[in-house]
C-alpha cells in the first residue's frame, strides 16, 4: 500500500523558517566566497527517533519513490528543527553505479547500504568502447529521472518546501571513478597496457555525466551552475574521485584531470575524496574548481592544506574533524564542516557554543 505522504509533508512545512534559510545561504555564500563571517558554516547531525520520523531500509527506498522522498526528507526535518547551518536539498538516492549502469553495469542492492554497480563482462567492456553514448532514460538512470521529477511534483503543493528545499543533484562519481566501476579493478594496468582504450572510456563517461546534469537539470528545472543539498555556492557538480586516490600524482594529472576540467568547465564544482590522496594540491588550480572535500580529514595536516587552498581561492567543504587551536585561529572563512553528536538536546548544545 502507498504511504501517505501528507502529514508529513505538511509537518515539515509548517517547520520550516524561510528567514533562517535565507540567513544560511547568505552565511554559505560568504564563506565560499573568502569573505568574513561570525562563525564557520556547521551541520550537526543527530540521530532522529523512528516516532519522529519515519525510517526505511535501503532495500525499501530502491523500489518506493515515495519512501524515499522521505528518506532523503529526514535531513531536512533534522535541520528544521535544530536550526543549524545546512541548506536543504534532496536527491534521487540510487547509490554510486548510476552512470555506470547506463552503460550496462549490473545495480547490486544491501539491506544496510546504498546500492552499487559492479564491472561489466570483457567483450560488453569492447562493445561499449566502440560503441556510442547509451539513451539516458533507461535502466536505473531512468529511473533515477523519474524520481527527480516526482520529488518536485510531491514538493509543489507546500509553497515552503518547494522554494527551500533544493534538488540536489544524482550522485554521477566522477570520470575516473565510473570508469573503474565499468572496467573493473584491471583498469589500473589498462593505464600502462592500453591507455587509449582507457582514454575512450573517459571520454564516454564524461560525456554521460555532462547529459545527465544537463537532462537532470531540465526536469527539475533548477540551475545547472547550483549543485544544490546541504552545501550551496560551489557551483553544479561534485566530482567523486575515490577509486582515483590509487593514482600517482602523475597519472592523475595525465590520465585523469583533463576530464576532471570537462566537468567543471561549464558550471563550476567542487571534488570530494576519501582516503589519502598524494594529488590534492593538483586540483588547486583547476579552473571553476570552487572547493575539495578530503572527507577522512586525519590523513591531512589541516593547517597546511587550508593555507594552500585559501591562496588559490579554494575552500575546504565538510571538513569532519576537529579543529586544534592553531586551526581554529587560522581558520576564519573558507571552510565548512559537520560534527556528530548522540542526540537532539547535545545538538543543541553544540549549536550555542558553536554559533556563540
Amino acid at each position: 500500500m502507498s504511504i501517505d505522504l501528507h502529514p508529513y509533508l505538511e509537518r515539515l512545512e509548517s517547520l520550516i523558517d524561510p528567514e533562517h534559510v535565507a540567513r544560511t545561504r547568505e552565511l554559505q555564500r560568504r564563506a565560499f566566497a573568502f569573505e568574513p563571517i561570525d562563525h564557520i558554516p556547521t551541520v550537526i547531525h543527530y540521530p532522529l527517533s523512528p516516532d519522529e520520523w519515519p525510517q526505511f531500509g535501503f532495500e525499501e527506498i530502491f523500489v518506493d519513490p515515495a519512501k524515499m522522498l522521505l528518506h532523503e526528507l529526514a535531513d531536512v526535518y533534522a535541520g528544521a528543527k535544530l536550526q543549524d547551518d545546512r541548506l536543504y536539498g534532496i536527491r534521487a538516492n540510487y547509490g554510486t553505479g548510476i552512470v555506470a549502469a547506463l552503460f550496462g553495469c549490473p545495480t547490486v542492492i544491501f539491506t544496510d547500504s546504498l546500492p552499487i554497480a559492479t564491472a561489466v563482462t570483457p567483450a560488453q567492456l569492447e562493445r561499449i568502447l566502440d560503441g556510442d553514448l547509451p539513451p539516458l532514460h533507461q535502466g536505473l538512470p531512468g529511473r533515477a529521472l523519474e524520481t527527480i521529477a516526482f520529488f518536485r511534483e510531491a514538493l509543489h503543493p507546500y509553497p515552503k518546501l518547494a522554494r527551500a528545499v533544493g534538488s540536489q543533484l544524482l550522485d554521477i562519481q566522477g570520470p575516473f571513478d565510473n570508469a573503474a566501476i565499468i572496467w573493473g579493478s584491471d583498469i589500473y594496468t589498462a593505464l600502462y597496457d592500453a591507455p587509449e582504450r582507457v582514454a575512450r572510456l573517459l571520454e564516454l563517461v564524461t560525456e554521460a555525466i555532462l547529459a545527465l546534469v544537463r537532462e537532470h537539470r531540465r526536469i527539475d528545472g533548477c540551475p545547472l551552475e547550483e549543485h544544490d543539498g546541504a552545501w550551496n555556492f560551489l557551483g553544479g557538480v561534485c566530482i567523486r574521485n575515490d577509486a582515483t586516490i590509487n593514482l600517482s600524482p602523475r597519472h592523475y594529472v595525465e590520465h585523469v584531470r583533463p576530464y576532471d576540467a570537462r566537468l567543471l568547465a561549464p558550471y563550476g564544482g567542487w571534488i570530494h575524496f576519501c582516503g589519502r590522496t598524494r594529488w590534492w594540491e593538483q586540483l588547486l588550480d583547476l579552473p571553476n574548481l570552487r572547493g575539495i572535500n578530503p572527507y577522512q580529514g586525519e590523513f591531512y595536516d589541516l593547517a597546511t592544506m587550508y593555507e594552500r587552498c585559501a591562496a588559490a581561492g579554494v575552500a575546504i567543504v565538510q571538513w569532519t574533524r576537529p579543529l586544534d587551536a592553531r586551526c581554529r585561529e587560522l581558520i576564519r572563512t573558507g571552510f565548512s564542516r559537520i560534527v556528530w553528536v548522540e542526540d537532539y538536546a547535545a545538538a543543541c548544545r553544540v549549536r550555542e557554543q558553536l554559533y556563540a
